[in-house]
């Protein structure tokens, strides 16, 4: 009988344990910030807002060691970037972003991607993002920039025009894709 007991008890109990970890699971899911169809999803933490001044961060020096302009080469639109190297989510969006980078075909001087966190995790993005982008490891002066615009969220992608105003701040790369494009076409020069 006790045999039987003890069988029973370690069932009942490998039930439950099993029924915690799908709970919480789930509830991990629906709170979750990183995920678009979290129940906080509504309520993320906005960007930058459209109109807002990129301050000038100072001597940004890319983790090649080139010196990167600012903002970017002046020649119209570009991208920055906050990347951190422990967000999954960042990770997670890495292809698409690439995708929408390629298909974009943007001068890598038009493309700045902040990443913060320890040096050597920031070198992955540098490794991914190096032929496509100014990949700036997030210390001094770059931190200084992650502080002075409020990004609070990783990732956050800013569309900025020439004049260093953001026009967009999506923080995910579908949303990038989506308003990013229009926003980054070349127009056409009347000669």
């Amino acid at each position: 009988m006790g045999i039987a007991l003890s069988a029973l008890g370690l069932l009942l109990a490998s039930v439950a344990c099993g029924l915690s970890v799908a709970v919480a699971l789930r509830v991990k899911k629906l709170l979750d910030p990183l995920t678009e169809e979290g129940a906080l999803s509504g309520r993320r933490v906005a960007g930058p807002a459209p109109g807002t001044l990129v301050p000038l961060p100072g001597a940004l020096v890319d983790m090649d060691g080139a010196d990167v302009a600012w903002p970017a080469d002046g020649s119209g639109p570009w991208v920055l970037t906050f990347q951190a190297v422990g967000c999954t989510g960042c990770k997670q969006q890495l292809p698409a972003y690439k995708k929408f980078l390629q298909k974009m075909a943007l001068d890598r001087g038009r493309v700045v991607a902040v990443v913060v966190g320890d040096h050597e995790g920031a070198s992955f993005y540098r490794d991914e993002l190096g032929a496509y982008a100014h990949v700036v490891h997030g210390s001094d002066n770059a931190l200084r920039l992650v502080e002075e615009l409020g990004v609070s969220m990783f990732p956050t992608y800013l569309v900025v025009d020439r004049n260093g105003r953001v026009l967009a701040s999506p923080q995910s790369s579908a949303r990038l894709a989506e308003t990013g494009a229009g926003l980054l076409t070349p127009t056409a020069v009347s000669a």
